[in-house]
């Protein structure tokens, strides 16, 4: 069954194609040279025998003259059986000035096979006259004697022209079997190193990826080996990894229920978790308003006491000198007084703001957009959440908001979360250790009128493969120093429902801009 799909696919092969151009080429070539072989020496053959026939009627005709001057029929019938005697002559006669043959000699001609009939008049002149241009030349007053004429065989012409044919075609016919021997071992040669290679193609489509072409030529058809040899190389190198891939694959999926047991686990606690820091805060935040309360209105009973005894305590100090109060002198204490009365209020008013934005960013998330957002307010409430945080080494924190901006659509309390998030991820960014500075930056875009809020570090950077994965969930730099990979997450998915875009920007080494485009109301 081989055999025959190899016979019935070999006519179509490569190499049965090339030995057939070459064989074909061949032939051509023979037969074009064996034809124009032929005709040039039939050409020459014919004129030979047309110039052999002129010379005998000449010399017929010179040797008949004096014969047939004196009427000596027996030397005519000599010369015309001598001349007859000839190769190639077919017939000869002579004939007198009348036409009347006087001898003849040599067989009948045949007009379908003889040729080249020549004719000669015999003068009384010196020279002979003949028909041909080199014996043309007579006196004009002689009177002819007679003529003589030679008929040629024919036959003999056919015979050598067959015979020249034969010859011929007998040299062209060896000479094309030699060229088509040279050019079968030419061809072969040429396209050995087909064969390895079209079984080595095979067995790589086959998945033999440790398949090997054997070579030993450095030609186009060896370099066509090496490189299906590479690739050989290369499809058994992924192969192997496809395997690594797939036996990674198929031990997550036996891990799977247990991970998202595990997380699931982790998200209940989380949300448990949320759920006491909200019940903390409020807790919290009613502890420390009763004692806040009663702080801020004591401070405010004790600088209004102190601001109706100043007037008394300058007139006693003014009858009586500088005076001791408090273990120190009144006049130093008259202005540390005013001062602590001053800063008691001040840091009661902070501790009570400090509540009003825990409670408001604990809630923020349950809040309705509204239409009047003040993004200076936002950025201002942020800001002042992080700073009461905590600190973060030699980290600062700078905030340039333009004056007037115009409002946006949206909760004030998610896009406060968006910057805190943002603000968070820039201080992280700066090394520990390191001094560094986190910007926010407020505008309006000039070319297409958007809000844009800036928020930028001099940290680390991202990397460029890293960028685009960025708001993908749970996609984290950070994760072994505690980063969840939801902070960039929500954040987009926040914007967005603003009918915003977050954009970000970083190289490595200088920092990252991440850029909030809101638009106008």
């Amino acid at each position: 069954m081989a055999a025959a799909r190899r016979i019935a696919r070999s006519p179509w092969s490569f190499r049965y194609k090339l030995f057939a151009i070459f064989t074909l080429f061949t032939a051509v070539i023979s037969a074009t040279f064996t034809a124009i072989y032929t005709f040039k020496e039939v050409r020459a053959y014919k004129l030979r025998t047309a110039e052999k026939s002129q010379l005998l009627a000449t010399i017929l005709a010179n040797s008949a003259r004096l014969p047939l001057y004196g009427g000596d029929q027996g030397s005519l019938e000599s010369l015309a059986i001598e001349t007859a005697g000839y190769p190639g002559v077919k017939r000869v006669t002579i004939a007198d000035a009348a036409g009347k043959f006087l001898a003849q000699a040599g067989g009948r001609p045949d007009p379908s096979v003889d040729l080249d009939l020549c004719t000669a008049e015999v003068t009384p002149g010196l020279s002979g006259n003949s028909g041909g241009p080199l014996f043309s030349v007579r006196p004009r007053d002689d009177k002819p004697l007679g003529r003589v004429s030679v008929f040629m065989d024919g036959g003999e012409l056919t015979r050598a022209i067959r015979s020249m044919i034969k010859t011929s075609a007998l040299t062209a016919l060896i000479f094309w079997l030699a060229v088509t021997g040279v050019s079968y071992l030419v061809v072969n040669w040429i396209t050995r190193s087909l064969r390895p290679l079209t079984e080595g193609i095979r067995a790589i489509r086959g998945g033999d990826y440790e398949f090997r072409i054997w070579t030993v030529n450095r030609d186009e058809l060896g370099d066509a080996a090496l490189a299906v040899n590479e690739l050989a190389a290369e499809l058994s190198r992924r192969e192997q990894e496809n395997k690594s891939l797939q036996q990674d694959l198929v031990n997550s999926m036996k891990l799977e229920m247990s991970e998202e047991r595990k997380n699931l686990m982790a998200k209940l606690i989380q949300t448990n978790r949320m759920t006491s820091l909200g019940l903390l805060v409020s807790s919290m935040a009613h502890e420390i308003n009763t004692p806040n309360g009663a702080i801020k209105l004591a401070g405010q009973q004790i600088a209004k006491v102190w601001k109706s005894a100043v007037p008394i305590l300058d007139a006693v100090a003014k009858e009586e000198g500088d005076f001791l109060l408090g273990g120190g002198a009144y006049s130093m204490v008259r202005e540390e007084m005013l001062q602590a009365t001053a800063s008691v209020g001040r840091s009661s008013e902070r501790i009570e703001r400090v509540i009003q934005d825990l409670r408001a960013f604990s809630a923020g998330a349950r809040g309705e957009k509204g239409q009047d957002v003040s993004i200076s307010q936002v950025v201002a409430d942020a800001v002042a959440i992080i700073r009461a945080h905590g600190r973060y080494g030699n980290i600062s924190i700078r905030s340039r908001v333009q004056p007037d901006l115009p409002p946006v659509v949206g909760n004030h309390h998610q896009l406060e979360q968006v910057i805190i998030n943002l603000l968070l991820n820039g201080m992280q960014a700066i090394p520990d250790g390191k001094a560094g500075t986190v910007g926010i930056d407020t505008e309006i875009g000039a070319e297409t009128g958007e809000m844009l809020i800036m928020v930028s570090d001099d940290g680390e950077g991202i990397r460029p493969e890293h960028l685009g994965q960025l708001i993908e969930p749970f996609f984290s730099t950070r994760l072994e120093k505690g980063g969840s990979g939801l902070g960039l997450y929500i954040s987009n998915f926040i914007i967005s429902e603003h009918q915003g875009r977050l954009e970000v920007a970083s190289e490595v080494g200088v920092g990252t801009t991440v850029t909030i485009r809101l638009p106008v109301a």
